[in-house]
């Protein structure tokens, strides 16, 4: 009765395992939100580090109708966060809970969308594990739930390529929610634009580019326009309220900003190429990096065996060539009403040549991000990719050869290759480093961690234990046959014991080669049966881990004294200076101060003499100035109050 339950529980869980994973993951990264919500709210984060909330909570409070002076430069950040935020001041919730709430919510989706993404790549199992890595990595977990736009938009990013690749693979319909997603994306942030170039790329990077451009064009212009319709409510809200298009600003500022470095008399700023690349193992995990180095060492061996597969299969792909198309590859074939216009064939020779210099520009193209604007670095790294797709697929589909070697999965490896390569050329190309940059790359940089794990786990499959015993098995009986010979030579004496002993003998080693066969079998059986063990246990194992790494990094003390202090401070503002609202206040934290008090507070960066910083407020007829500065002597102004670091001054009789 028991074994039957076991067995029908079992049943249970094959039948229902996605289901169940989706499950699991949808607990795991909800726990996580919420813990992230209250340790965020607890602790007083947003301190030196996260100035731009402070930006987004202002934005949110004009579009939920606070009149707030200023700060015309919120005019200019992604409004899709600070418009949502809003929606929850208008029901009463306006503190920081609320933009913290609503980012958390994407850091769900995103990790519920990267579980679908990779279970179109890979079996359920290492889906599991590559959410589980994406969801638990430090980078990520640092930047959940804070009120920060990184996270948020990455994860609409995600999904838009997830039903875009579903769009393509299974049910264009799928198409109608792609292009809106992305959208939505690129107003969460605006580098999410990058995801229509890697959609195009992977439509492009698939066989017969001319007979998919037919086949999907219909509902892929369709898709397009209900992406345009999600954009009207944004550009109207610019176009009434007379607000320029910031993201094309930031791009040309981006675009200027991106030389090898930058001079002048006062200072010199080297771009630092590789940041992202030494720093990987902190972005994985801070606390302790030897679970980095795991994944780092398991990725590096990973792509290792992915180069000696893909230079094998090349190989043959190159003899195939050779021995039934006479050296050639049809390159290009253009048909008009199947009449051909051009047909251009090249040598082998040629095409591996053209294959190497393209990933050859493709390398190049990282290394120009510190030398030209990041615009040509992409442009050169995206038709270089193209490119090389377009040889790829010439390689892998010979004409008039049907190899047993497919790869079908080519435009998705391509596809999230180049995902954590553009993202990385982008934010390698800005002079400004910023660790939650790396939000944008950690997708398709936990992506080839899984898939190289997964060519280590296969490359068990390659190796024939069977053979290896066979051949064994054959030396040994070899060995017994000829000691049995030199034996009845010996003793010929008498023909008739020699055939009762050759009996006896053969059989002897037909029994020993029945036992052998029948040994073999079951050692390669249990070896196939640890081989699925191995194949399940290291990814179940990297889960555990890093589920537990996970919840150990909610240990790790975020709070900020400064926060405290700006709060006080605030606090003694109002009980004190009760007509606050009626005086003009200045602030080297200027949009903190602005959000505390719901009113404009000047926002001023302390690069002046304190002569001048003094007669520019009063210039200004500014009351109180509120510092984080060491306490300094500005003519007309005297400290009346410290908390902390934070120092605030009051104008001197008038």
């Amino acid at each position: 009765m028991k074994v039957t339950k076991i067995n029908s529980l079992i049943n249970f869980f094959k039948s229902n395992e996605i289901k169940l994973s989706f499950l699991f993951i949808l607990i795991f990264s909800s726990i996580l939100t919420i813990l992230l919500i209250w340790i965020n709210t607890s602790q007083e984060i947003l301190g030196t580090s996260y100035r731009d909330v402070y930006f987004y909570l202002i934005e949110a409070l004009r579009f939920s109708g606070y009149s707030i002076g200023g700060y015309e430069y919120v005019n200019y950040l992604s409004p899709l966060i600070p418009f949502l935020t809003s929606l929850l001041f208008k029901l009463g919730f306006v503190s920081e809970t609320s933009i913290f709430a609503v980012t958390g919510i994407f850091y769900i989706l995103g990790v519920l969308g990267f579980f679908s993404l990779l279970k179109l790549r890979f079996r359920n199992l290492m889906a599991v594990l590559g959410s589980i890595i994406y969801a638990g990595i430090s980078i990520n977990m640092l930047w959940v739930a804070n009120g920060t736009i990184d996270i948020p938009s990455i994860s609409i990013t995600i999904l838009s390529i997830y039903f875009f690749v579903l769009g393509i693979e299974k049910n264009q319909k799928y198409l109608y929610l792609a292009f809106p997603l992305a959208v939505l994306g690129f107003f969460a942030k605006y580098t999410a634009g990058l995801a229509i170039p890697l959609m195009v790329l992977y439509i492009l990077s698939k066989p017969n580019i001319i007979l998919n451009i037919k086949k999907y064009w219909k509902n892929g212009v369709l898709g397009i326009f209900l992406g345009f319709i999600t954009t009207i409510p944004f550009l109207a809200y610019f176009l009434i309220n007379n607000i320029p298009f910031g993201f094309l600003n930031q791009a040309q500022n981006i675009a200027s900003h991106t030389t090898g470095s930058t001079t002048n008399s006062i200072l010199k700023v080297g771009n630092d190429l590789f940041f992202y690349f030494t720093n990987m193992p902190r972005f994985i995990y801070s606390i302790n990096e030897i679970l980095a180095y795991v994944v780092i060492i398991i990725t590096l061996i990973g792509i290792i065996i992915g180069i000696y597969k893909s230079a094998k299969f090349l190989k043959s792909r190159y003899d195939d060539s050779n021995r039934f198309n006479n050296g050639k590859f049809e390159f290009l074939n253009i048909k008009l009403l199947n009449i051909k216009l051009l047909n251009i064939k090249i040598s082998n020779k040629l095409l591996y040549i053209l294959f190497i210099v393209n990933i050859i520009i493709i390398f190049l193209s990282f290394l120009t991000a510190s030398k030209i604007s990041f615009v040509y670095s992409e442009l050169i790294f995206f038709i270089s990719v193209f490119t090389l797709s377009y040889i790829v697929n010439k390689i892998i589909n010979i004409k008039n050869i049907d190899s047993e070697q497919k790869y079908d999965k080519f435009s998705f490896d391509l596809l999230m290759f180049a995902w954590f390569f553009s993202y990385l050329i982008f934010f390698s190309a800005h002079l400004v480093k910023a660790d939650r940059y790396f939000t944008t790359m950690a997708p398709g940089f936990v992506f080839i961690s899984v898939l190289a794990l997964n060519l280590i786990l296969n490359s068990f499959d390659s190796i024939n234990i069977s053979n290896i015993l066979n051949k064994m098995n054959f030396n040994s009986n070899n060995n017994k046959n000829n000691n049995t010979n030199n034996y009845n030579s010996e003793n010929n004496n008498s023909i008739e014991n020699n055939n009762i002993n050759n009996n006896k003998n053969n059989n002897n080693i037909n029994t020993s080669i029945n036992t052998s066969i029948t040994t073999n079998t079951n050692i390669n059986t249990n070896i196939n049966v640890n081989k699925n063990l191995i194949k399940n246990l290291v990814p179940i194992a990297l889960i555990v881990l890093f589920i537990i790494s996970s919840f150990t990094y909610l240990d790790m003390n975020k709070q900020d004294p400064l926060v405290h202090n700006e709060r006080e401070a605030v606090e003694w503002i109002k009980i004190h200076i009760p007509d606050y609202q009626n005086e003009i206040i200045w602030s080297e934290r200027g949009p903190t101060f602005t959000w505390y008090l719901k009113q404009e507070v000047f926002y001023v960066n302390w690069k002046y003499s304190p002569n001048k910083l003094s007669e520019m407020m009063i210039g200004n007829n500014t009351t109180y100035f509120i510092s984080i500065s060491p306490e300094t002597n500005i003519p007309g102004f005297s400290p009346v109050k410290k908390f902390g670091e934070v120092i605030i001054y009051q104008r001197n009789s008038r």
